[in-house]
């Protein structure tokens, strides 16, 4: 059983690795003033990292940041909990292909949006979570420091692999950049 979910697997990165030499980016440092759009992935593995990614729903509002919230749940159905929620959109094993590719429109939707800022709030590598990350054609992407390079921001939380303080390190560092607007003549 191992080794067909490791063909599987192979097969997976394998067509990721096509599909992303194709991928076109308008590579572009952004901050929370900067960026009027951001897409925000997250491996939601219990109500409280929930809560917590809708309190930074709240903070880029606050930010005049339009966001786009996508979240995967690592089990075959979504809970009842995280149905019907506005704004955000769930994804599970039933919405991934055989060789763990996401397949929904709304995922579709969401790589091929231009985001300003993407943000990956999963504490953990992911097939399909890395798959939409390294698809999404966001101008700068924001996630934890992993072996795939698949962010142009990366913050270390090996110190602390918890929601909540990824957030607050994301805030900390974003807020520390420094935008300055191209002008023309």
């Amino acid at each position: 059983m191992k080794t067909i979910q490791n063909i599987r697997g192979y097969l997976g990165e394998r067509t990721l690795r096509r599909k992303t030499r194709l991928v076109n980016r308008n590579k572009q440092i952004h901050n929370f003033s900067s960026a009027r759009t951001a897409g925000i992935i997250f491996h939601c593995r219990n109500e409280d990292d929930f809560r917590l990614i809708k309190d930074f729903r709240k903070y880029l509002a606050e930010n005049k940041i339009q966001a786009t919230f996508l979240g995967f749940i690592n089990d075959k159905q979504i809970p009842d909990y995280y149905l019907l929620r506005t704004g955000f959109n769930f994804f599970c094993y039933k919405n991934l292909s055989w060789t763990y590719k996401p397949e929904s429109q709304f995922i579709q939707d969401f790589i091929n949006r231009p985001f300003d800022l993407l943000f990956d709030f999963s504490l953990e590598y992911h097939f399909p979570v890395h798959y939409i990350v390294s698809l999404a054609r966001a101008d700068y992407k924001v996630g934890r420091l992993s072996e795939e390079e698949d962010y142009d921001l990366m913050i270390d939380i090996s110190k602390n692999n918890d929601t909540g303080y990824f957030i607050d390190q994301v805030k900390y560092y974003l807020n520390m950049i420094k935008h300055k607007e191209v002008t023309s003549e």
